[in-house]
């Protein structure tokens, strides 16, 4: 990237946010002076509507997201939606059967709330997302028969999160999905598989909203560090790696710099822009 990059893209777990799930103040203080100087910044997450709610004070300031993993790209000062791509009735189901086998938990990120059956919050932890619990408890809507909510709302349902007690059974929902559906799949967590429809993840998601802003691609700076990363920093002009990021993702990225609790994102910022 030679020229002044015009955006920064910011995944939020183990990116924004720190290990205890907040943005530190440094931190926060970075992101909006940034943004005051005429940079756009936007969230690029595999978060909800719902799931970005605590944060919808303090990032205030944000106008743009790509979240759902590309599912839903919103307008947040408008509160409006600018592109929806729902997972195919057919495929959903698919998404449903396997978590079933592996009797995993299942989130569903429709394009306003974020659903799950009814009782499985209490037991989060066995599904290696016990951190989530408190905001799962205060922004998620709980149903009697996710199947049926599932059916009901099929054109609404963006991303499909199964969440399992292992990685070995996440391995083998992501082995019957890849065989039966076209599904674009993403490891999370330590055991979580993100279902996006075919072609939709972060990176297009960003794509979406650099042709929105006029911001070409290679001026376009994605930072992250998990699996559901890699399509979009691999596809902006410069990727990023936290300091905490996987060794794939570290790879993938052009910069590897601090930590999410060493306010990473503030090396990022004084660094590239």
């Amino acid at each position: 990237m030679l020229a002044k990059p015009r955006l920064l893209a910011l995944d939020m777990d183990g990116t924004l946010l720190n290990s205890q799930k907040r943005v530190s103040p440094r931190t926060l203080s970075a992101v909006r002076e940034l943004a005051d100087s005429g940079v756009v910044v936007a969230l690029s997450t595999g978060r909800g509507l719902a799931e970005i709610a605590d944060y919808s004070r303090e990032l205030a300031f944000l106008t743009h997201a790509s979240l759902d993993s590309g599912g839903l790209v919103y307008d947040l000062r408008a509160r409006r939606q600018i592109h929806l791509s729902p997972i195919p009735r057919e495929e959903l189901v698919a998404c449903l059967d396997a978590a079933a086998a592996q009797d995993a938990m299942v989130h569903l990120a429709t394009c306003a709330l974020s659903v799950v059956q009814r009782g499985l919050i209490a037991r989060c932890a066995e599904f290696n997302v016990g951190v989530y619990r408190p905001m799962f408890e205060r922004n998620y809507t709980e149903v009697d028969d996710l199947r049926s909510y599932a059916l009901a709302h099929a054109d609404e349902v963006v991303k499909v999160d199964i969440h399992h007690h292992d990685a070995a059974a996440r391995d083998r929902s992501r082995a019957t999905l890849e065989a039966t559906t076209t599904l674009a799949l993403a490891d999370a967590e330590v055991g979580s598989l993100e279902c996006t429809p075919r072609g939709v993840n972060k990176a297009s998601g960003l794509r979406r909203l650099c042709e929105l802003l006029g911001v070409p691609m290679e001026l376009a700076v994605a930072v992250g560090d998990d699996d559901n990363d890699l399509a979009v920093l691999r596809a902006a002009g410069m990727g990023v790696a936290m300091g905490n990021a996987n060794e794939r993702v570290r790879t993938a990225c052009d910069l590897v710099v601090a930590d999410c609790d060493h306010d990473g994102i503030v090396e990022v910022i004084e660094r590239l822009f």
